[in-house]
């Protein structure tokens, strides 16, 4: 409808509302489906979430890659995160970023929060420690009963007691530095599961001191059990916040934090996009929880949209940049398709981070690039030995993006944009952070201005060379402004795509899902049968609602300013009106008729008589009655033609009176053009006109109608009737010509009169007399009369979207209504379909809603869905 997600969207609300209605009579049985549905409500609401939500950007790359420091910078928001000189990121971190539109000048943070792991994600984290140790057993050799032992504490329905005890007596003792770190790590995933298992699934709100400790991995490590657990005095319920001692216990359950931030549109326009999430990752080489961060990771990203690859400047890329890109390729463990290596590719951004503290001799690098007269090409300047770091990032980035998108290498510092950021007004920064800043300032003055000049270079000797640009935003603020404006670019050009491909994916397992649940839920209640009826029913309601979505794309979405559809003939036919009825005045060809023909200048004269006229007039009629001329009586009437115009004044009735005229013309032909679009949907409305009278004629057969009942099929049956939205439409009222505008835009100055004027000074250029000033005139008039025109298009576009807006606002309120499928079949229950009859269960709720796009009629057929 409005987007390619909304249907999605409209299909979710549905099944959950349907949840919501279904009943529950507290028996065993009902309370083996509630696990099923809880399980089916999750989904459901994850695909929400998904459509209705921002573009999400991973932020990826190595350990200590400096992305925390970065998207501090990105936001003007430095201390935001949990960064210092030793990387801390431990967990993933979400930003949810919006434009601030008042006057703010700098970013806010609106909240924060922590999301633990769910019971189900915290057993799988824990099969995944022992899939881990499994791996590394052959490598790491300990014995063989020992490994025996460890196959046979593989984690099951029973929990994973057997692990815990195996890495508790055979941890500390194992050779295998990577098996003793995985086992440390299961104990004190499990130390934290027993004082956190209130909290999983849950979200608590954080102070600023807590936020920063849940984005680390602190070594905390309680005892569990026995006296007063941190995690009993947590309050029931999300929301409420977490005390300081369970949090830090509890951190190694945590899925994520989340942080709310504004962002003004000095710092950061998000233009198109509105706004974006950003994801912090841990790296995944961290010694304390490498393979629960790796885990995470790979639980986040496959719902991440679109992700930027960090790679650090210092050392250049490694290992783990393929290593995320090895995780988005993996299959989803909920059953998801796997993404296409294209799909992944277009999906990617790579930026070169900490480059101010590349590895380079400023001295030796100026001599080879500055110093030499040798012509600076690119491979020139990476191919020298103290910008081999750079090389290598190129290639990295070329590897991992495909051609088309190697512009979109960005070289970026944090500490170089914030040097600029703390030169700010109102811009606050912590002292250890000034430190910082100060302790390598002149360090990053020299690299910046020499990466500025070779970036000079470069553009003059090596014209279209992407480095040119990267290392001139270098140069400039770190790279930043460079970086946001191509994740903005990247989330309009690809965001809807990306998005729209994740929800489709994820709406395929969720149509699955609905599947199974159907089949429990009529296995459970064999005797609540779903009739054919009932699927006829939705199949109206579903095409209804196709229907005002494409009547939305016609008639309101493509009417704005901007996107006015089939203009070009109005447009065309408009031009030509303007121009002919200017041309037409008669004050015109008096003009021209005053032309000296041979130099091209016009000479008015002026309609009062003088002296000499009256004497020539005389002696003309004296010769005439000599002749014996027969003269008509012209009752006294002056005969001559009008002067030619030598006030602006005088053409400014005639401009107001084209104005009207053109105004009744854009009337009319905006409304021929409105219902021209109309009667392009006419084959398919007549056609749904036909499906609710048939719908209605089998209430009627069934007996009397409830009013509410009868009311929603006749409003869903005055949707599909093109004459009541062609009445509508003729009906609208025009917003009308506004002489005042009309009069603001003349273009003429009324307080000087035309270079022709007899009482033109003496001194003026004879050569603005000439004819192609007039000329010049005359299509300022016809400009200034389509500009004021063009603009009452425009208004006219309004008030008729509004109104189509208008009418599909109410008609899909009636199709969306919680209570319309329930009303359109509650006659089809019970004895003779008697009004009050028993609604829908869940499982004819859930059978007659199919995935967007795939509608099947009463024998599961796919229905052909003509296109829009």
């Amino acid at each position: 409808m409005g987007s390619d997600t909304d249907s999605y969207v409209q299909w979710a609300v549905g099944m959950l509302e349907a949840l919501d209605r279904a009943p529950s009579d507290g028996s065993a049985e009902d309370r083996e489906l509630h696990a099923g549905r809880e399980e089916f409500r999750a989904a459901v609401a994850q695909l929400l979430r998904e459509a209705r939500g921002p573009l999400s950007v991973g932020v990826v790359g190595e350990f200590s890659a400096g992305k925390s420091l970065l998207i501090e910078a990105l936001l003007g928001l430095p201390g935001l995160l949990s960064v210092s000189d030793v990387a801390t990121t431990g967990n993933v971190t979400a930003l949810h970023i919006g434009q601030l539109t008042g006057g703010e000048r700098t970013s806010r943070l609106d909240g924060r929060a922590v999301v633990y792991c769910t019971a189900a994600e915290t057993a799988e984290l824990m099969t995944h420690l022992h899939g881990r140790l499994e791996e590394l057993a052959p490598l790491e050799g300990p014995p063989d009963q020992r490994s025996q032992a460890l196959h046979a504490a593989r984690p099951g329905p029973d929990g994973w007691a057997p692990l815990v005890e195996w890495c508790g007596r055979h941890g500390s003792a194992l050779h295998g530095a990577r098996m003793r770190a995985v086992a440390a790590e299961v104990e004190l995933l499990h130390t934290a599961y027993e004082v956190g298992t209130p909290m999983l699934g849950r979200r608590y709100e954080l102070s600023e001191a807590q936020a920063k400790r849940a984005m680390s991995l602190p070594g905390v490590k309680l005892e569990a059990g026995g006296g007063d657990s941190p995690a009993l005095r947590v309050k029931e319920g999300e929301g409420h916040r977490i005390p300081d001692d369970v949090l830090a216990a509890c951190v190694p359950l945590i899925r994520r934090v989340e942080l709310r931030v504004g962002v003004p549109r000095g710092i950061w326009d998000l233009a198109g996009a509105r706004a974006l999430t950003l994801m912090d990752f841990p790296g995944l080489n961290s010694p304390e929880s490498g393979e629960r961060d790796r885990f995470l990771s790979r639980r986040e990203l496959r719902d991440i949209h679109t992700v930027l690859v960090l790679m650090n400047g210092q050392r250049g890329p490694v290992a783990q940049e393929q290593d995320f890109f090895d995780m988005l390729r993996e299959p989803t463990a909920d059953g998801r398709e796997r993404k296409s290596d294209k799909v992944l590719r277009e999906s990617l951004l790579v930026a070169g981070g900490r480059f101010d503290q590349m590895p380079v001799d400023p001295s030796a690098l100026k001599a080879a690039l500055l110093d030499s007269p040798e012509r600076l090409k690119e491979q020139r300047l990476r191919g020298l030995p103290d910008t081999a770091v750079l090389d290598k990032i190129v290639e990295a980035a070329h590897r991992l993006l495909p051609a088309g998108q190697r512009r979109q290498l960005v070289l970026v510092s944090a500490m170089v944009g914030l040097d600029r950021l703390a030169r700010s007004q109102g811009v606050q920064l912590d002292e250890a952070l000034r430190a910082r800043l100060r302790s390598g300032v002149e360090e990053r003055l020299q690299i910046t201005e020499l990466w500025a000049k070779a970036a000079a270079r470069l553009a003059a000797d090596d014209p279209g060379s992407p480095l040119s640009t990267a290392l001139r935003e270098f140069a400039e603020d770190g790279g930043l402004d460079l970086l946001r404006r191509q994740l903005t670019q990247h989330a309009e050009k690809y965001g809807g795509d990306i998005r729209h491909e994740a929800v489709r994916r994820r709406a395929a397992v969720v149509d699955r899902m609905r599947v199974e649940l159907i089949s429990r839920e009529q296995a459970a209640h064999p005797e609540e049968a779903c009739p054919p009826e009932y699927r006829e029913i939705q199949r109206t309601l579903d095409e209804t609602r196709r229907s005002l979505g494409d009547l939305r794309d016609s008639l309101v979405v493509g009417m704005g300013p901007g996107n006015a559809w089939a203009d070009d003939e109005l447009r065309q036919y408009i031009d030509g009106e303007a121009a002919t009825m200017v041309a037409g005045w008669p004050l015109w060809k008096e003009l021209f008729a005053s032309v000296d023909r041979e130099k091209q200048l016009i000479s008015v004269r002026r309609a009062d008589r003088t002296a000499a006229d009256e004497a020539l007039r005389r002696r003309v009629r004296e010769r005439a009655r000599a002749r014996k001329f027969v003269i008509a009586d012209s009752g006294g009437t002056d005969t001559r033609g009008p002067a030619a115009a030598d006030e602006p004044e005088a053409l400014l009735p005639l401009f107001r009176q084209c104005y009207e005229q053109l105004l009744a013309l854009v009337r009319d032909w905006a409304r021929a053009a409105y219902e021209q679009r109309l009667e392009r949907h006419r084959g398919a409305l007549d056609e749904l006109f036909q499906m609710w009278e048939r719908v209605i004629e089998r209430e009627q057969e069934r007996g009397a109608v409830g009013q509410e009942h009868a009311d929603r099929l006749l409003v869903l049956q005055d949707m599909t009737d093109v004459d009541v939205w062609r009445t509508a439409f003729r009906d609208t009222a025009s917003p009308g010509p506004d002489l005042d505008e009309a009069d603001a835009a003349y273009p003429l100055r009324l307080d000087r009169g035309f270079p022709w004027h007899p009482e033109s000074p003496d001194g003026r250029d004879p050569w603005e007399r000439h004819i192609v000033h007039a000329v010049r005139i005359r299509r300022e008039l016809v400009t200034a009369l389509l500009n004021l025109v063009y603009k009452q298009l425009a208004k006219e576009h309004i008030v008729l979207a509004s109104e189509a807006k208008g009418l599909i606002d109410a008609y899909e309120e009636a199709v969306g209504a919680s209570d319309t499928l329930d009303l359109l079949v509650s006659g089809l229950r019970g004895e003779g379909g008697s009004p009050g009859a028993a609604v829908l269960d869940l499982a004819g709720h859930l059978d007659v809603m199919p995935a967007p796009g795939s509608r099947y009629d009463a024998a599961h057929a796919p229905i052909p869905r003509p296109r829009p």
